[in-house]
């Protein structure tokens, strides 16, 4: 029997959703504002902070974590939250480059790839399925990754000179163009697509705006969970084929604290950590913002220490304004 609390459900639900859709990138107008004027005081601190070596610099030093943070920012959308996506990349990243003497970039590229895709399922089912908060299950998740990482390689680094194509993913370039921007740039373009003009991403911020109303609307919140979760377990380990290609070793205790900084650039782009915002726009925003104030101050001869209480003074500037809007400070 249908009651009256299904039908307010069923009928507030959509609305809400389409609500959350249009008003997901309605931040990114600050962000990009706030990403001008960085590039106007680079520009006037260093008269080669255009010039296309330093803009090559920046976007390759952010490609790797803006890509995490693309599935980040889905899985946070979600209401959860994933910070095992560290773990998952160099555990990845250990699986297939334990195939490097195979000589095929396929089973090596495949196998890191599915790995992610594994471990986010995973994820997946311990949140949404079992129902074990996200922080604790993804937190477990990245100390396991890490353990396995090591087990599995006996604590050694992994070479994968021989593999020309894993090289090329992290060195190589399409029209000038390097592959890791390029892929920053179409996956970012995917899941623009994916969250504003398809149905499952209005069940994304149906699902983190309120569950129980998702459900009720007919929206199946478990799969929807599961799934953002195996994304960002698959963009984790193509960000850590780009990191360990362009360093050219797979380094089983890299890529420390990596989660925070895509953790941080989340946040920064907008996505509400209790859910139901967000956006992919804001994310990659975020992530050139961060990118240009690290380059600026390593330009300016700054302390690595300093640097990062300069970037949390930016993520706080940019974040508060909004947060006192929607009335969460005050």
């Amino acid at each position: 029997m249908t009651t009256m609390e299904d039908k307010v459900a069923d009928r507030g639900a959509p609305s809400r959703t389409f609500d959350m859709v249009r008003q997901a990138g309605s931040g990114d107008l600050s962000r990009l504002a706030v990403l001008v004027v960085l590039v106007v005081l680079g520009q006037i601190i260093t008269p080669a902070f255009l010039s296309l070596g330093n803009v090559h610099v920046i976007l390759m030093a952010v490609a790797a974590i803006g890509i995490m943070a693309y599935g980040m920012t889905l899985v946070v959308i979600t209401g959860e939250i994933d910070l095992s996506v560290a773990g998952i990349a160099i555990l990845s990243c250990v699986v297939g480059g334990l195939l490097i003497p195979t000589g095929s970039a396929v089973l090596v590229i495949g196998a890191t790839l599915a790995t992610g895709l594994l471990v986010g399922l995973l994820n997946g089912v311990l949140v949404a399925a079992i129902g074990i908060p996200s922080l604790i299950a993804t937190l477990g998740m990245l100390g396991i990754s890490r353990a396995l990482a090591n087990i599995a390689s006996g604590g050694q680094a992994l070479y994968p000179e021989p593999i020309a194509a894993y090289l090329w993913l992290g060195r190589g370039a399409v029209a000038g163009v390097p592959v890791p921007v390029l892929l920053l740039a179409i996956l970012g373009v995917a899941a623009i697509l994916l969250t504003r003009y398809s149905t499952f991403g209005r069940a994304l911020y149906a699902t983190g705006g309120n569950v129980r109303a998702a459900a009720l609307s007919g929206i199946n919140t478990v799969a929807v969970r599961t799934v953002v979760f195996m994304i960002s377990g698959v963009c984790a380990a193509l960000a850590g084929i780009l990191e360990c290609a362009r360093l050219s070793y797979i380094n089983p205790a890299g890529l420390e604290g990596m989660e925070l900084s895509v953790l941080a650039v989340t946040v920064l782009g907008g996505a509400a950590l209790a859910g139901g915002s967000g956006s992919i726009t804001g994310t990659l925003v975020a992530a050139v913002i961060i990118g240009i104030v690290n380059n600026l101050l390593n330009q300016m001869g700054v302390s690595i220490y300093l640097q990062q209480v300069v970037t949390a003074a930016v993520i706080l500037a940019v974040v508060l304004p909004g947060m006192w809007r929607r009335g969460i400070v005050k």
